[in-house]
């Protein structure tokens, strides 16, 4: 069990790593302001790949073999490509705040997936809560309103992608790497941006959009880097929780950055989104508690 001190600095971490995901971003977003998306998603699978690569190769790993083609790679592959390509569209065209709101749903959809496909034993209490979280989206979105943003649908099949992408990378075999798999991910980056450059065209790299792409690279690893610390450091039942910062983030971004107007619906359904999924946190860890015994 971690001591205090170690938790305390896990959570720091786990902060730090939801700053940097939530900068990098706004990076990403700012970056395909000034450049065509195709060309934003190439240099970021260049990025990743390098990273991955050297990775790889500082553990003697084989990057390019048969491995790629087992059912349970592939389908992790095509979720991390799905969900690129919206995370993309998403923060183009959506609002910021609304984007990191819908993103924090991943939690709960995992958790109905596991107990619809895996078999996991899943109470009624985080079923009613997984369902009250996507009654928290509704409000987020609210289709059939006046001011519906159907582009934060995009952000929605964003999740579908990264679940696809987390579901792949738990029945992958445990012989592969994590870092085999994420530079197998980062494959698809370079490749779905070619064919976007060949429609959407390249423009010359300028000063700024240079340093847009070189902070979207430096946050998105620092993010990577901290979330690993942060994960054994501390216990997963404390840190974990801190992954809704993001949202807090995402929200002062919007709000004090990109001035966004954030409305009560907005600030309710998120409300209903981390209660929810802490609440299905919460339940899961009691789950794993060993009873106590019976006195005598």
């Amino acid at each position: 069990m971690s001591s205090t001190s170690e938790n305390l600095r896990g959570m720091l971490y786990m902060t730090l790593s939801m700053g940097s995901f939530t900068l990098a971003d706004l990076a990403l977003k700012w970056a395909c302001e000034i450049l065509p998306t195709g060309q934003v998603m190439f240099i970021l699978g260049l990025g990743c790949c390098a990273l991955f690569w050297s990775i790889v190769g500082r553990k003697k790993e084989k990057a390019l073999t048969k491995v790629f083609f087992v059912p349970a790679v592939l389908l992790r592959t095509v979720g991390e490509a799905v969900a690129v390509i919206f995370i993309f569209l998403a923060l183009i065209h959506s609002a910021f705040t609304s984007v990191a709101a819908i993103f924090q749903t991943l939690p709960l959809l995992m958790t109905l997936i596991s107990f619809l496909f895996f078999g996991e034993k899943v109470g009624i209490h985080r079923l009613l809560s997984v369902v009250v979280g996507f009654g928290g989206v509704l409000l987020i979105i609210r289709p059939g309103a006046d001011n519906f943003d159907v582009f934060s649908l995009y952000a929605v099949l964003a999740v579908v992608g990264m679940s696809m992408r987390d579901v792949g990378s738990r029945l992958s075999p445990a012989s592969i790497s994590a870092s085999m798999l994420a530079l197998y991910g980062s494959m698809t980056f370079v490749l779905i941006g070619l064919v976007m450059m060949y429609f959407g065209g390249v423009k010359m790299l300028t000063l700024e959009a240079s340093g847009y792409l070189l902070a979207m690279i430096l946050f998105a690893s620092s993010g990577s880097y901290y979330t690993t610390k942060a994960m054994r450091v501390g216990e997963i039942s404390v840190v974990s929780p801190l992954r809704y910062t993001r949202l807090l983030f995402g929200m002062l971004v919007g709000v004090f950055i990109l001035h966004e107007q954030v409305d009560l619906y907005m600030l309710i359904g998120s409300a209903i989104v981390v209660m929810a999924g802490l609440y299905v946190l919460f339940r899961e860890q009691l789950q794993k508690q060993p009873l106590p015994a019976e006195v005598v």
